[in-house]
């Protein structure tokens, strides 16, 4: 049997602003199953960078996230702006986040933050032979810190459980596989 798409028979917006854009869709499963109302949160995709210093050395970003509640180690990642192209974004992201550039960003993967509920994609970069050429530019709503870490702390971080955020996971694991 083959998996077949659902119906949308109507979608309203609960909320929209520049962060989020909610909406309840109506929908049908193939067999007619209603499932009303489906949330879904539409916004934008974002890039995300795995940078390693010329002394390959792990660029890290700590920074509070609400919505876990937590103070998290994160690699610098960010919405990709209306025409920007993903491998510039993780570029200037890094850039703005940590005051670090490199080489030209490598594609790792495209990969979806939880599909069930939000239609975006995370844009996943490997940038190499990094040195830092300024001091960050936060945007007035970022409160993080740069932290480098050696190539053993990665490792040990990473088998450890340190690194939470499920996407940057998945940037590392694809960064590994062409670093080693």
């Amino acid at each position: 049997m083959a998996i077949k798409p659902w119906t949308l028979n109507g979608s309203e917006t609960i909320i929209r602003d520049k962060y989020i854009n909610l909406h309840a869709d109506d929908c049908a499963l193939p067999d007619g199953t209603k499932i009303s109302p489906f949330y879904v949160n539409t916004i934008p995709d974002f890039a995300v960078a795995v940078a390693v210093t010329v002394d390959h050395e792990f660029i890290f970003v700590r920074q509070y996230r609400h919505g876990t509640g937590q103070i998290l180690l994160e690699l610098s990642a960010g919405c990709i702006e209306e025409g920007e192209d993903p491998a510039e974004a993780a570029a200037r992201e890094l850039l703005e986040e940590t005051g670090y550039a490199g080489n030209a960003p490598v594609f790792l993967c495209k990969v979806a933050p939880n599909a069930s509920c939000l239609s975006n994609f995370a844009h996943c970069y490997l940038i190499t032979g990094c040195r830092k050429i300024k001091a960050p530019a936060l945007d007035a709503s970022e409160d993080l810190e740069t932290v480098v870490l050696t190539d053993r702390e990665t490792k040990n971080l990473m088998s450890q459980g340190g690194l939470v955020q499920s996407v940057h996971v998945a940037a590392m694991y694809y960064a590994e596989k062409l670093l080693n």
